[in-house]
C-alpha cells in the first residue's frame, strides 16, 4: 500500500494553540507524500521517486526538527538530517526508534501503517493482560506517581503525560479483579492519575483531553465517596471551563464544589475561591472577585495536615500569582504587579514550571501599564525558567507579552525579548534554516 494512502487518513497539523506563532508543524507540511512504497523488509525505499519528489527533504527535514523540540529529544542536525533521509528512502539503512517516532508524529500514523516494520521478520502482537493484582503492584504506582509529580514541576507535562495516559489504562483493567484493601488503594490510585492526566493535557494546551480525563477523575471520586476529593475534581472541572472561556459554567462548578465547606481541607477551599474570584474576573465583577480572592488568602494561611499530593502547590505564592491574574483580567495592572512581586518573593523550590508562569505573567502585567523596561526584565527571566519546564499555558503568555510590546518593538530591549521568545518557541526552526537545508 502507499504511504500516501495511508497517511491520508491522519493528515494533521500539530498545533499547541490557535495563534500561528504557535504552529509546530505548518499544514503546507503536514499533507502526505505520494508515490513512495514502504517495504517492511529494508524499510523505507522508493519504487520510482523519492520522498523529495512531492513533499521536499527540506520539508521533512524541518518537521522532524520541530516535532523533536516539541517532546524535547535530542536528534541530528539538519544536515545529517538530510543525508539520512536518503538513505532511509533507498532502504541503506533503518531510522532508529527516535526517529521512527517523529516520523509517525508528523505523519499522524502508526509505525504499521508507515511501514516501519522489524526487517529480521513479522512484527508479532503481543496480548496485553493487565498486570497481577496485589499490595506490590499499588505501591509500585504510588511510588511512580510521586516521581511524575516532581517530573512535571521540574520539566512540564510534555515529557510525562504518554506514560501517565497509558498508566491510566492500566488501573482501569486492574479495577474489575481487584477486591477489599486492594480495590480502596486502586480506586484512590485511578482517580489521582486521571485527575493528573487532565491537568497534563490542560497544561499542554488541550482543555477538551483535560476536561474528558477530569470527567473520568470525577467518577472515581463519586465512588470513593471522600468530599474532598471530589470538591477537588469540581475545582479542576471548574478551571478547565474557564480556560475555555465559559465562566457561569466555572462558577457554578465552584459553587458545587464548596456546597459542604465544613467537610473540605483549607487548601482546596483557597483553591476554590480563587477560581470563584477568577469567573468573577472574567464576568467584570470586580468587588465579588475581591471578597473571593480574599477568603482563598485567609484559607491557605490556615493549618493544614501536610503534603498530600493532591494541593500541595497551593501555597500563599501561587494564591498571590492567581489573585494577580484577577486583577491582570480587570486591567488593574498596578495591583497585579504588587502581587505577582509578592508571590515571587517567597516562591516555593521545585515548583520551576509555575514559577516561569509567574514571571512570564508578571512582565505582562509590567507591558499593561507601559513599563517596557520592567517587561522586559521580567520577561527575559521568564523565558531563561520556561526553557527548563516547557508549558503552553506559559508559553501562550509570552506570546501576549510580545503582542503587549508590540508599539515598542524598534526598542532594542524589546527587540531582544522578541527574539528570545520566539527562539523558545521555534527552536527547531531557527535550526532548520541553518545551511544544507534550503
Amino acid at each position: 500500500m502507499l504511504l500516501a494512502s495511508r497517511a491520508r487518513r491522519g493528515t494533521r497539523a500539530t498545533s499547541r494553540v490557535a495563534d500561528p506563532e504557535f504552529v509546530l508543524v505548518p499544514e503546507s507540511w503536514a499533507h502526505p507524500v505520494r508515490g513512495v512504497e514502504v517495504v517492511a523488509s529494508t524499510g523505507w525505499t522508493s519504487n520510482s521517486r523519492t520522498i523529495s519528489a512531492t513533499w521536499k527533504a527540506a520539508q521533512v527535514v524541518r518537521a522532524l526538527l520541530q516535532e523533536a523540540a516539541a517532546q524535547s529529544v535530542t536528534i541530528a542536525t539538519a544536515t545529517s538530517l538530510k543525508t539520512m533521509l536518503s538513505k532511509w528512502e533507498n532502504g541503506h539503512t533503518r531510522p532508529d526508534p527516535v526517529s521512527q517516532r517523529l516520523l509517525c508524529r508528523i505523519y499522524g500514523q502508526s509505525p504499521e501503517e508507515l511501514g516501519l516494520r522489524n526487517p529480521d521478520g513479522p512484527v508479532i502482537h503481543l496480548t496485553r493482560l493487565p498486570p497481577a493484582v496485589g499490595a506490590e503492584m499499588v505501591e509500585y504506582f504510588k511510588n511512580v506517581f510521586a516521581e511524575h509529580l516532581r517530573a512535571d514541576n521540574l520539566m512540564g507535562p510534555h515529557h510525562l503525560v504518554d506514560v501517565v495516559r497509558a498508566q491510566t489504562v492500566l488501573l482501569d483493567q486492574m479495577l474489575p479483579s481487584s477486591r477489599g484493601t486492594i480495590r480502596e488503594d486502586l480506586l484512590k490510585l485511578a482517580f489521582r492519575y486521571n485527575e493528573f492526566a487532565g491537568w497534563l493535557y490542560q497544561d499542554a494546551g488541550d482543555p477538551y483531553r483535560a476536561m474528558h480525563y477530569t470527567d473520568r477523575s470525577s467518577e472515581y471520586a463519586l465512588e470513593i465517596g471522600n468530599t474532598d476529593e471530589t470538591a477537588y475534581v469540581l475545582m479542576r472541572k471548574a478551571d478547565i471551563a474557564a480556560d475555555l472561556d465559559s465562566p457561569d459554567r466555572a462558577a457554578r462548578l465552584a459553587q458545587a464544589a464548596l456546597r459542604e465547606p465544613g467537610l473540605v481541607s483549607p487548601r482546596v477551599r483557597a483553591l476554590v475561591l480563587r477560581l470563584r474570584g477568577r469567573a468573577y474576573a472574567q464576568f467584570g465583577d470586580a468587588g465579588e472577585c475581591a471578597r473571593s480572592l480574599d477568603a482563598a488568602v485567609t484559607e491557605v494561611a490556615r493549618p493544614n495536615d501536610g503534603p498530600d499530593g493532591l494541593t500541595d502547590y497551593c501555597t500563599p505564592s501561587y494564591i498571590a500569582m492567581e489573585t494577580a491574574a484577577c486583577w491582570g483580567t480587570l486591567g488593574r495592572f498596578d495591583a497585579a504587579v504588587t502581587a505577582y512581586e509578592r508571590g515571587l518573593q517567597g516562591w516555593p523550590d521545585g515548583l520551576r514550571r509555575d514559577q516561569g508562569l509567574c514571571l512570564a505573567r508578571l512582565a505582562n502585567a509590567y507591558a499593561g501599564r507601559e513599563d517596557v523596561d520592567q517587561a522586559c526584565s521580567a520577561g527575559r527571566q521568564a523565558v531563561d525558567v520556561i526553557r527548563a519546564a516547557m508549558s503552553s499555558r506559559a508559553l501562550s503568555e509570552l506570546q501576549r507579552v510580545r503582542v503587549r510590546l508590540a508599539p515598542w518593538r524598534r526598542h532594542a530591549e524589546v527587540s531582544d525579548l522578541s527574539d528570545r521568545i520566539r527562539g523558545l518557541l521555534h527552536p527547531a526552526a531557527q535550526r532548520a534554516r541553518g545551511p544544507g537545508v534550503d
